[in-house]
């Protein structure tokens, strides 16, 4: 088949021939695969350089044009579902983003280049400039974009998503995560000059200074079960599928419960450990001073602004680069 003639990789088959497209979970297994051999670039990069070689479309070169407005869930799901990291695990019950409530789209010349996805963090995550502006802090908790999309896309797109959702929703408090075990160090926020605030903020470190939780692999391989899902277990609903109960005792002291993450080690399973995940934060406001007091009671509680990240053989992100991304060529939609 000409690459012409090559339909956008859905689940379903090519137009001449009974050979099914690649589905999404064999896509991101083999990106998976090229981040575990080559960590230099991120998981999310690998994903989207599998799908890039299989739908052979080419780059788009400028964003001259582009808008970025409301859209569904479903069509925010079009994009995510495929080239986001965070939704490439099928266990994953909320792949959009637990809490999500709006979606933004960049569109060009019709065509939908990329999404993010915006949803409340409660308790310590989302608390980020103190009591009375939690109804004006808001999470990016998910964003991609189409393989062939312009190389300044995702910063146009995270650019004029805050600035639109402020118009829509009075959203002011903008914040993110970047995820080293994923190979991320935040380039998009850094472009945009976002703060950052490092790795673990508000969480309880180790000795080292850092941020770690533990997560359980069962011993096929089959089954991943993390430090959140364990906390969060209160019905012992996930424990009870894996065989634990609360009757029973530990081994070494009958008084004492058989704790959930023991009896996973005890019966095979494999502990690996995860790095937490670095925090970044933007004020999004045409007031002067209202910018400067929020970004005053965002350092007050998170601490001092921390130099950005670098990756090996890290090179400066140009001032042009970031002057297109704050450019008014891409207009946020009325």
């Amino acid at each position: 088949m000409k690459s012409s003639q090559k339909q956008t990789i859905s689940d379903k088959q090519t137009a001449d021939s009974p050979t099914p497209v690649p589905s999404m979970g064999d896509m991101h297994a083999i990106a998976k695969k090229r981040f575990e051999t080559d960590p230099s670039k991120c998981y999310q990069r690998h994903i989207r350089e599998v799908w890039g070689e299989h739908e052979s479309r080419p780059k788009l070169t400028s964003l001259t044009g582009a808008r970025v407005e409301k859209i569904t869930r479903e069509q925010a799901a079009s994009i995510i579902l495929k080239y986001e990291w965070l939704a490439a695990d099928e266990k994953n019950k909320e792949p959009l983003g637990r809490g999500v409530s709006a979606f933004y789209g960049l569109w060009l010349d019709g065509e939908l280049i990329g999404a993010n996805c915006l949803g409340v963090m409660g308790g310590q995550p989302g608390n980020i400039c103190g009591p009375g502006h939690e109804k004006e802090t808001i999470c990016i908790m998910r964003g991609a974009c189409v393989p062939h999309a312009p190389d300044e896309a995702a910063s146009y797109l995270t650019r004029y998503t805050c600035i639109q959702a402020r118009k829509d929703f009075g959203w002011k408090i903008f914040f993110a995560y970047s995820d080293q075990n994923a190979g991320e160090i935040g380039v998009i926020y850094e472009s945009l000059g976002w703060a950052f605030f490092g790795q673990g903020v508000g969480r309880r470190k180790g000795r080292d200074g850092k941020d770690r939780h533990y997560n359980y692999r069962s011993p096929d391989g089959s089954e991943r079960v993390t430090s959140y899902d364990l906390n969060h277990d209160k019905n012992h609903t996930l424990a009870r599928s894996f065989g634990w109960s609360p009757e029973l005792r530990d081994p070494d002291d009958s008084k004492k419960p058989y704790s959930k993450r023991r009896y996973l080690l005890d019966h095979g399973w494999t502990q690996i450990e995860d790095l937490g995940k670095s925090k970044w934060v933007w004020i999004e406001t045409t007031s002067r001073k209202e910018r400067a007091e929020l970004w005053s009671k965002c350092e007050a509680r998170l601490g001092d602004r921390l130099p950005y990240p670098r990756r090996a053989g890290w090179k400066p992100y140009s001032r042009q680069k970031r002057k297109e991304a704050n450019s008014a060529d891409c207009v946020a939609g009325s």
